[in-house]
This record gives C-alpha cells, structure tokens and sequence, in this order.
C-alpha cells in the first residue's frame, strides 16, 4: 500500500475509533479531529512533519484524565502504526 494510502486508512480508523465514538470527551475528540485536518491530511508539508505533529497531538490527548481506557489504548496503537509509517517512508528514501 502506498503511504498516502496508509495514512488515510489510518485516519479513517482514528476518526471511526475517537472522533465519532460519544464515550470519548467532546475536546478530545475535537483536538483529534482537528489533528487529523491540519497536520495528518495536509500534503503541502512533508510526511515526516505532518505525522509527528499529529503524534504530538495524539499524545496530548493521551494524558487527557477524562479519557476512557479503550480509547487511551487506540491512540496508543495509532502512534505506533504512524511512527511505523514515517519509518517506512525513511527507509524509502523519504519518497
């Protein structure tokens, strides 16, 4: 699969397990959703940069005290698979 195919694999599965799930804070899942936008999705910056601004966010959220286990859990497993991205797209070269 190709990178930008992953990457928005991966934020259709973020917004489907944070931004559409009730149980998760109205802010957190607002800050995802507007991560997900400004940094994840926005092709006019490098992959690198758009990814670790969006595990910056991410990880934000993850201190939230409000935030339900299951959904802590997720954004976990959604920085390692983008971490796991950036890492692929290095491997390649950065292409």
């Amino acid at each position: 699969m190709a990178t930008e195919e992953t990457i928005n694999s991966l934020s259709q599965d973020i917004r489907q397990a944070i931004t559409e799930d009730t149980s998760v804070p109205r802010n957190v899942r607002g800050n995802v959703s507007s991560a997900l936008e400004t940094y994840l999705l926005n092709t006019r910056n490098e992959l690198d940069l758009r990814v670790y601004s969006t595990i910056s966010v991410l990880e934000e959220q993850i201190n939230d005290t409000n935030i339900p286990q299951h959904a802590r859990t997720r954004l976990f497993e959604f920085i390692r698979d983008l971490e796991s991205v950036v890492r692929k797209w290095e491997t390649n070269g950065g292409a």
